[in-house]
């Protein structure tokens, strides 16, 4: 069976970096703390911040790529994020489908108001969309975790996502002797 482009290569052609998923986390505070420091900075300084701070989002997993693989949470996170975007070729189960729209409609409304809330200098509405924001985003977290372990063994591609590669030139290996090539 041939996959498609797509499915061989990712979302994006790189291994998951857990730093990518972090950065996700923290990235409607630090846009809502950079809009509320035009309060402190001015109108044009608080701009460039958030124009620094969404380049350091967008940009800062690719240039830190492979830092932070300690967080396997993290990565399995990542890993359900681009099974539930590949759900057009490989299905997952509708409940979780259903759930996993409704937490990402859910973090983005609530992101979206904490944005107007740092835009329009109102600590109630910035408060409250990040508490609806990041509550959904650790739903939505534990709902892509239990994904991937659900779907890790549903498809061929999944299946080798953690595998790692074996070094056999280990000491271990070679007090093992040759009863390993046995063929």
């Amino acid at each position: 069976m041939q996959l498609p482009i797509h499915l061989k290569t990712g979302t994006s052609g790189r291994p998951v970096s857990a730093f990518a998923v972090l950065c996700k986390l923290l990235a409607p505070a630090v846009l809502t703390a950079s809009l509320w420091s035009k309060l402190w900075l001015g109108g044009v300084a608080a701009a460039l911040l958030c124009l620094f701070a969404l380049v350091l989002l967008v940009f800062g997993p690719r240039l830190l790529e492979g830092a932070g693989n300690r967080f396997n949470w993290a990565r399995h996170v990542g890993f359900g994020e681009k099974i539930w975007l590949n759900r057009l070729f490989v299905p997952v189960p509708k409940d979780l489908n259903y759930r996993l729209t409704v937490l990402y409609i859910v973090f983005w409304t609530g992101v979206l108001v904490a944005l107007w809330g740092g835009v329009a200098t109102l600590p109630v509405l910035s408060i409250s969309g990040l508490v609806v924001a990041y509550t959904a985003q650790a739903v939505c977290f534990r709902k892509l975790i239990h994904l991937y372990g659900l779907m890790k063994d549903k498809h061929p591609l999944y299946r080798f996502w953690t595998a790692t590669a074996g070094n056999d030139n280990k000491a271990a290996s070679k007090r093992a002797g040759p009863a390993r090539n046995t063929a």
